[in-house]
Protein backbone atom coordinates (compact mmCIF):
# COMPACT_ATOMS: atom_id res chain seq x y z
CA UNK A 1 0.00 0.00 0.00
CA UNK A 2 1.27 3.44 -0.94
CA UNK A 3 -0.04 7.00 -0.62
CA UNK A 4 0.77 10.26 -2.35
CA UNK A 5 -0.76 13.59 -3.40
CA UNK A 6 -0.81 14.42 -7.16
CA UNK A 7 -2.17 17.65 -8.58
CA UNK A 8 -2.37 21.31 -7.68
CA UNK A 9 -2.28 22.09 -3.97
CA UNK A 10 -4.08 25.13 -2.51
CA UNK A 11 -2.04 28.23 -1.76
CA UNK A 12 -1.95 29.52 1.79
CA UNK A 13 -3.81 32.74 2.59
CA UNK A 14 -0.42 34.44 2.85
CA UNK A 15 0.55 33.33 -0.66
CA UNK A 16 -2.82 34.32 -2.12
CA UNK A 17 -2.40 37.79 -0.63
CA UNK A 18 1.22 38.01 -1.76
CA UNK A 19 0.23 37.08 -5.33
CA UNK A 20 -2.51 39.72 -5.34
CA UNK A 21 -0.05 42.29 -4.04
CA UNK A 22 2.40 41.35 -6.79
CA UNK A 23 -0.28 41.73 -9.47
CA UNK A 24 -1.13 45.19 -8.13
CA UNK A 25 2.44 46.36 -7.78
CA UNK A 26 2.40 46.39 -3.97
CA UNK A 27 5.22 43.89 -3.52
CA UNK A 28 8.19 42.54 -5.46
CA UNK A 29 8.75 39.21 -7.26
CA UNK A 30 11.49 38.39 -4.75
CA UNK A 31 9.16 38.78 -1.78
CA UNK A 32 6.52 36.66 -3.51
CA UNK A 33 9.12 33.99 -4.29
CA UNK A 34 9.98 33.83 -0.60
CA UNK A 35 6.34 33.14 0.26
CA UNK A 36 6.13 30.43 -2.41
CA UNK A 37 9.17 28.80 -0.81
CA UNK A 38 7.54 28.95 2.64
CA UNK A 39 4.41 27.29 1.26
CA UNK A 40 6.52 24.62 -0.42
CA UNK A 41 8.45 23.81 2.74
CA UNK A 42 5.22 23.54 4.71
CA UNK A 43 3.77 21.15 2.12
CA UNK A 44 6.91 19.01 2.18
CA UNK A 45 6.74 18.86 5.97
CA UNK A 46 3.08 17.80 5.93
CA UNK A 47 3.78 15.03 3.41
CA UNK A 48 6.79 13.78 5.33
CA UNK A 49 4.80 13.67 8.57
CA UNK A 50 2.08 11.67 6.76
CA UNK A 51 4.77 9.30 5.44
CA UNK A 52 3.65 9.49 1.83
CA UNK A 53 5.74 7.38 -0.52
CA UNK A 54 6.43 10.03 -3.17
CA UNK A 55 6.69 13.75 -2.55
CA UNK A 56 4.92 16.35 -4.69
CA UNK A 57 5.65 20.08 -4.95
CA UNK A 58 1.98 21.07 -5.11
CA UNK A 59 2.38 22.92 -8.44
CA UNK A 60 2.21 26.18 -6.46
CA UNK A 61 3.06 28.38 -9.46
CA UNK A 62 0.68 26.65 -11.90
CA UNK A 63 -2.43 28.69 -12.68
CA UNK A 64 -4.04 25.55 -14.12
CA UNK A 65 -2.87 22.17 -15.44
CA UNK A 66 -1.94 23.57 -18.84
CA UNK A 67 -0.73 27.17 -18.70
CA UNK A 68 3.04 26.84 -18.03
CA UNK A 69 3.34 24.17 -20.74
CA UNK A 70 1.29 26.21 -23.20
CA UNK A 71 3.35 29.34 -22.59
CA UNK A 72 6.57 27.35 -23.03
CA UNK A 73 5.45 25.83 -26.35
CA UNK A 74 5.90 27.30 -29.81
CA UNK A 75 2.68 26.82 -31.77
CA UNK A 76 0.38 27.17 -28.74
CA UNK A 77 -1.11 30.01 -26.74
CA UNK A 78 -3.68 30.37 -23.95
CA UNK A 79 -7.17 30.46 -25.43
CA UNK A 80 -10.45 31.68 -23.97
CA UNK A 81 -11.11 31.50 -20.24
CA UNK A 82 -13.32 28.50 -19.54
CA UNK A 83 -15.01 27.26 -16.37
CA UNK A 84 -13.33 24.06 -15.19
CA UNK A 85 -16.03 21.39 -14.97
CA UNK A 86 -18.59 22.46 -12.32
CA UNK A 87 -16.08 24.18 -10.04
CA UNK A 88 -15.55 27.86 -9.28
CA UNK A 89 -12.18 27.84 -11.04
CA UNK A 90 -11.27 28.66 -14.61
CA UNK A 91 -8.63 27.60 -17.11
CA UNK A 92 -7.34 29.02 -20.35
CA UNK A 93 -7.99 26.28 -22.89
CA UNK A 94 -4.88 25.66 -25.05
CA UNK A 95 -5.17 27.12 -28.55
CA UNK A 96 -3.10 26.18 -31.59
CA UNK A 97 -1.42 29.07 -33.40
CA UNK A 98 0.03 27.06 -36.29
CA UNK A 99 2.27 24.10 -36.98
CA UNK A 100 3.28 21.26 -34.72
CA UNK A 101 3.82 22.38 -31.11
CA UNK A 102 7.34 22.37 -29.71
CA UNK A 103 7.99 22.69 -25.99
CA UNK A 104 11.02 24.18 -24.29
CA UNK A 105 10.79 22.18 -21.02
CA UNK A 106 9.88 24.18 -17.93
CA UNK A 107 12.44 24.10 -15.13
CA UNK A 108 12.67 24.55 -11.38
CA UNK A 109 10.39 27.57 -11.29
CA UNK A 110 7.47 25.28 -12.07
CA UNK A 111 8.82 21.88 -10.96
CA UNK A 112 10.64 22.53 -7.71
CA UNK A 113 13.45 20.33 -6.34
CA UNK A 114 12.35 18.02 -3.52
CA UNK A 115 14.29 16.15 -0.81
CA UNK A 116 13.33 12.64 -1.84
CA UNK A 117 11.63 10.44 -4.42
CA UNK A 118 8.99 12.46 -6.20
CA UNK A 119 6.02 12.44 -8.51
CA UNK A 120 5.10 15.07 -11.09
CA UNK A 121 1.60 15.80 -12.35
CA UNK A 122 1.01 16.78 -15.99
CA UNK A 123 -2.15 16.97 -18.10
CA UNK A 124 -3.01 13.88 -20.10
CA UNK A 125 -2.49 14.17 -23.87
CA UNK A 126 -6.22 13.70 -24.49
CA UNK A 127 -7.21 16.54 -22.14
CA UNK A 128 -4.48 18.80 -23.55
CA UNK A 129 -5.52 18.25 -27.16
CA UNK A 130 -9.25 18.60 -26.57
CA UNK A 131 -9.48 22.36 -27.18
CA UNK A 132 -7.03 22.36 -30.11
CA UNK A 133 -7.06 20.89 -33.61
CA UNK A 134 -4.11 18.68 -32.68
CA UNK A 135 -4.29 14.98 -31.92
CA UNK A 136 -3.33 13.60 -28.51
CA UNK A 137 -0.34 11.92 -30.19
CA UNK A 138 0.87 15.27 -31.55
CA UNK A 139 0.58 16.80 -28.08
CA UNK A 140 2.46 13.84 -26.63
CA UNK A 141 5.26 14.19 -29.19
CA UNK A 142 5.66 17.96 -29.14
CA UNK A 143 4.83 18.92 -25.57
CA UNK A 144 4.60 16.12 -23.02
CA UNK A 145 7.46 13.88 -24.16
CA UNK A 146 10.09 16.68 -24.05
CA UNK A 147 8.88 17.66 -20.57
CA UNK A 148 8.87 14.09 -19.25
CA UNK A 149 12.35 13.45 -20.67
CA UNK A 150 13.61 16.49 -18.73
CA UNK A 151 12.22 15.26 -15.39
CA UNK A 152 13.88 13.54 -12.47
CA UNK A 153 10.84 11.70 -11.13
CA UNK A 154 9.75 8.24 -10.08
CA UNK A 155 6.20 8.69 -11.35
CA UNK A 156 4.36 11.01 -13.74
CA UNK A 157 0.63 11.24 -13.06
CA UNK A 158 -1.28 12.31 -16.17
CA UNK A 159 -4.43 14.06 -15.02
CA UNK A 160 -7.49 13.34 -17.18
CA UNK A 161 -10.61 15.20 -16.00
CA UNK A 162 -12.68 14.95 -19.20
CA UNK A 163 -12.49 11.51 -20.83
CA UNK A 164 -14.47 9.65 -18.16
CA UNK A 165 -17.42 11.91 -19.00
CA UNK A 166 -17.58 10.57 -22.56
CA UNK A 167 -20.29 7.99 -23.27
CA UNK A 168 -17.92 6.10 -25.59
CA UNK A 169 -14.38 7.05 -24.51
CA UNK A 170 -11.78 6.69 -27.27
CA UNK A 171 -9.08 4.76 -25.44
CA UNK A 172 -7.40 3.74 -28.69
CA UNK A 173 -6.43 7.32 -29.46
CA UNK A 174 -5.31 7.83 -25.85
CA UNK A 175 -3.24 4.63 -25.92
CA UNK A 176 -1.47 5.73 -29.10
CA UNK A 177 -0.44 8.97 -27.39
CA UNK A 178 0.63 7.21 -24.20
CA UNK A 179 2.92 4.91 -26.19
CA UNK A 180 4.89 8.01 -27.22
CA UNK A 181 5.55 8.82 -23.55
CA UNK A 182 7.08 5.45 -22.65
CA UNK A 183 10.72 4.90 -21.80
CA UNK A 184 11.14 7.29 -18.89
CA UNK A 185 9.50 7.51 -15.44
CA UNK A 186 6.57 5.26 -14.64
CA UNK A 187 3.29 6.66 -15.94
CA UNK A 188 -0.16 6.78 -14.38
CA UNK A 189 -3.39 8.03 -15.90
CA UNK A 190 -5.79 9.45 -13.32
CA UNK A 191 -9.45 9.91 -14.24
CA UNK A 192 -10.33 12.73 -11.85
CA UNK A 193 -13.73 14.00 -10.72
CA UNK A 194 -15.88 11.60 -12.68
CA UNK A 195 -17.42 8.15 -12.90
CA UNK A 196 -14.75 5.91 -14.42
CA UNK A 197 -17.17 3.10 -15.27
CA UNK A 198 -17.13 3.78 -19.02
CA UNK A 199 -13.34 4.01 -19.31
CA UNK A 200 -12.93 0.88 -17.20
CA UNK A 201 -15.37 -1.02 -19.38
CA UNK A 202 -13.57 0.29 -22.47
CA UNK A 203 -10.31 -1.25 -21.25
CA UNK A 204 -8.46 1.30 -19.11
CA UNK A 205 -6.62 -1.62 -17.55
CA UNK A 206 -4.99 -2.28 -20.93
CA UNK A 207 -3.56 1.22 -21.38
CA UNK A 208 0.26 1.41 -21.64
CA UNK A 209 0.73 2.87 -18.15
CA UNK A 210 1.81 1.52 -14.78
CA UNK A 211 -1.22 2.76 -12.86
CA UNK A 212 -4.83 3.86 -13.34
CA UNK A 213 -6.52 6.38 -11.05
CA UNK A 214 -10.22 6.30 -10.16
CA UNK A 215 -12.45 8.73 -8.27
CA UNK A 216 -14.32 6.62 -5.70
CA UNK A 217 -16.69 9.47 -4.87
CA UNK A 218 -18.14 9.03 -8.37
CA UNK A 219 -17.26 5.41 -9.21
CA UNK A 220 -18.62 2.25 -7.60
CA UNK A 221 -16.07 -0.19 -6.22
CA UNK A 222 -17.92 -2.97 -8.06
CA UNK A 223 -16.96 -1.35 -11.38
CA UNK A 224 -13.26 -2.11 -10.82
CA UNK A 225 -12.34 -5.17 -12.92
CA UNK A 226 -10.62 -8.03 -11.13
CA UNK A 227 -6.88 -7.38 -11.14
CA UNK A 228 -7.20 -4.20 -13.26
CA UNK A 229 -4.99 -5.77 -15.92
CA UNK A 230 -2.10 -6.04 -13.47
CA UNK A 231 -2.01 -2.27 -13.00
CA UNK A 232 -1.59 -0.36 -9.75
CA UNK A 233 -4.82 1.37 -8.72
CA UNK A 234 -4.62 5.00 -7.64
CA UNK A 235 -7.63 4.90 -5.35
CA UNK A 236 -9.23 8.34 -5.05
CA UNK A 237 -10.44 8.00 -1.46
CA UNK A 238 -9.92 11.61 -0.29
CA UNK A 239 -12.59 13.99 -1.61
CA UNK A 240 -10.86 17.08 -2.97
CA UNK A 241 -14.16 18.92 -3.52
CA UNK A 242 -15.44 18.71 0.05
CA UNK A 243 -14.19 20.20 3.30
CA UNK A 244 -15.49 17.18 5.22
CA UNK A 245 -12.63 15.19 6.72
CA UNK A 246 -12.45 11.49 5.96
CA UNK A 247 -12.25 8.67 8.52
CA UNK A 248 -8.96 6.74 8.04
CA UNK A 249 -10.47 3.52 9.41
CA UNK A 250 -13.37 3.72 6.95
CA UNK A 251 -10.96 4.25 4.08
CA UNK A 252 -8.90 1.24 5.19
CA UNK A 253 -11.98 -0.94 5.30
CA UNK A 254 -13.08 0.25 1.87
CA UNK A 255 -9.80 -0.36 0.05
CA UNK A 256 -9.51 -3.82 1.61
CA UNK A 257 -12.50 -4.83 -0.54
CA UNK A 258 -11.04 -3.66 -3.86
CA UNK A 259 -10.11 -6.53 -6.24
CA UNK A 260 -6.62 -5.20 -7.00
CA UNK A 261 -3.32 -6.33 -5.49
CA UNK A 262 -1.42 -3.06 -5.72
CA UNK A 263 -3.07 0.14 -4.48
CA UNK A 264 -1.96 3.70 -3.80
CA UNK A 265 -4.23 6.02 -1.83
CA UNK A 266 -4.67 9.48 -3.40
CA UNK A 267 -7.18 12.35 -3.46
CA UNK A 268 -9.79 12.05 -6.22
CA UNK A 269 -8.45 15.23 -7.86
CA UNK A 270 -6.51 18.41 -7.15
CA UNK A 271 -6.74 19.52 -3.52
CA UNK A 272 -6.80 23.16 -4.67
CA UNK A 273 -10.60 23.15 -4.32
CA UNK A 274 -10.41 23.20 -0.52
CA UNK A 275 -8.54 25.61 1.73
CA UNK A 276 -4.89 24.97 2.53
CA UNK A 277 -5.79 24.27 6.15
CA UNK A 278 -8.31 21.59 5.14
CA UNK A 279 -5.95 20.15 2.51
CA UNK A 280 -3.26 19.75 5.17
CA UNK A 281 -5.65 17.74 7.35
CA UNK A 282 -6.71 15.62 4.40
CA UNK A 283 -3.08 14.67 3.74
CA UNK A 284 -2.76 13.69 7.39
CA UNK A 285 -5.84 11.50 7.06
CA UNK A 286 -4.46 9.97 3.88
CA UNK A 287 -1.32 8.91 5.75
CA UNK A 288 -3.38 7.61 8.67
CA UNK A 289 -5.52 5.55 6.28
CA UNK A 290 -2.40 3.97 4.81
CA UNK A 291 -1.23 3.04 8.32
CA UNK A 292 -4.66 1.72 9.29
CA UNK A 293 -4.87 -0.42 6.16
CA UNK A 294 -1.42 -1.87 6.81
CA UNK A 295 -2.51 -2.87 10.33
CA UNK A 296 -5.74 -4.38 8.98
CA UNK A 297 -3.80 -6.41 6.42
CA UNK A 298 -1.60 -7.90 9.15
CA UNK A 299 -4.48 -8.66 11.53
Amino acid sequence: MQAFVPGIYPRSEALVQSTRDLDRGRTTPEVNDEQVERDLQELISVQQAAEVDLLADGMLRWQDLFRPLVEASAGLEPGPMTRFLDTNTFWFAPKQTGGAPKLEPVGERYIAPLPGARLVTLPSPWAFAMSTELTPKEIAEGVLKPQIDALDAELVVLSEPFLAREERPDLGTLAEALEVLAGGPELAIQFTFGDAKNVLEAGAGDLPVRAVGVDFYATHATDIPEGLGGKRLLAGVIDARSSALEDPEEIAGFVAQLPVDEIALVPNGDLQYVSEQIARQKIQRLGAAKTAQAKEAVA
